[in-house]
């Protein structure tokens, strides 16, 4: 299966989004997927994670951030979508994980994981905290 092409004309606003040199991964920019292609620096590099940053206007008008993170041998856990999320998405952020409706899944990759975050103002997630908790 040959991947879509992610990237077509980069806007100005999106440079400077995401690190050149983020402190556990090495930049591997592609000509097909774009500028902001990372490899964590692991000790076995055939396990490493594989991060792939974008940004663009949706269809609601408002700028979102989105990254995927995806590993050869398994589908990210709770601490690699917590270490893309503090890395390329920054702490003070709010991330979300989509599962969209059955019909609209797409799957180009069996093994990655995404977060989407919006730039524009106004929180896109109701307070679903109990007690100040979640």
């Amino acid at each position: 299966m040959t991947l879509p092409l992610i990237i077509s004309e980069i806007p100005e606003w999106v440079y400077g989004l995401f690190p050149d040199e983020p402190t556990g991964f090495v930049r591997r920019p592609d000509p097909v997927l774009g500028p902001w292609i990372y490899q964590s620096i692991a000790q076995r590099p055939m396990l490493s994670l594989r991060v792939l940053c974008t940004a663009r206007v949706e269809a609601d008008g408002r700028r979102w951030l989105h990254v995927s993170c995806s590993r050869p041998d398994r589908i990210p856990d709770w601490a690699d979508l917590r270490t893309v999320k503090h890395t390329f998405i920054g702490d003070d952020a709010i991330a979300l994980q989509v599962f969209p409706r059955e019909a609209e899944y797409v799957n180009i990759h069996p093994r990655v994981l995404h977060l989407w975050s919006c730039l524009d103002g106004g929180d896109p997630v109701p307070d679903f905290r109990v007690q100040g908790q979640i």
